[in-house]
């Protein structure tokens, strides 16, 4: 039997799984792109730490713009505008886990190697502060995040707009980034700050 030959509930049970799935899908289409629409749920629909290369073409079909040997672990959401897809770059042998969040509100620049843990955050937009009637202004902002070559970013981070995290830095589990990461430095904590500095291999040493 197919996966996808499934025995309706009976009424008044809950719809399944798949059919929820399905229905989430359809009402966001009216929001955001289809195509978008449609990679989402078939990342929903795949186990997490499997087909890592297909999530990638979803991505590619979704409108970003995604580089040879991206690993993409598990369910990946897009939010923003209509269109904002195409402000999503991976570059080449990135890993991504599963439950990343990337705000697109602006562009968000993944560099070569980078590494992301499940459940950390990038988020582009924010809002202007306004005055003591409505201190968050309805318009949003964005500005964009880059992430450089061979940084990692830990379980559960947040990075927050306007931040570049440097060349082969790492931002621990649950961080929560407002401010630029020099390179090849590991900071922590809310804030993040400064722990220490990482060595830097010369160029050509072995492992």
């Amino acid at each position: 039997m197919s996966i996808f030959h499934v025995a309706r509930p009976a009424r008044g049970l809950a719809i399944t799984k798949i059919e929820r799935v399905v229905r989430e899908a359809r009402g966001a289409a009216t929001v955001v792109d289809g195509a978008r629409a449609s990679a989402s749920l078939a990342m929903r629909v795949l186990p997490d730490f499997t087909f890592p290369g297909v999530r990638a073409q979803l991505l590619r079909i979704a409108g970003c713009d995604v580089r040879r040997g991206v690993a993409i672990l598990g369910e990946i959401e897009l939010i923003g505008p209509r269109g904002s897809a195409k402000n999503l770059r991976i570059g080449p042998e990135v890993t991504i886990g599963p439950g990343v969040v990337l705000g697109l509100d602006a562009r968000i620049s993944i560099g070569r190697g980078v590494s992301i843990g499940p459940r950390a955050i990038l988020h582009t937009g924010t809002h202007a502060l306004g005055t003591d009637k409505q201190r968050m202004t309805p318009t949003v902002v964005g500005q964009p995040i880059i992430v450089e070559e061979g940084a990692w970013i830990g379980l559960g981070a947040i990075i927050l707009p306007g931040v570049t995290i440097g060349r082969g830095a790492v931002v621990s589990a649950g961080a929560v980034v407002s401010k630029d990461v020099a390179p090849n430095t590991l900071v922590a904590g809310n804030p993040a700050t400064l722990v220490t500095e990482l060595p830097i291999d010369p160029i050509g040493a072995g492992p």
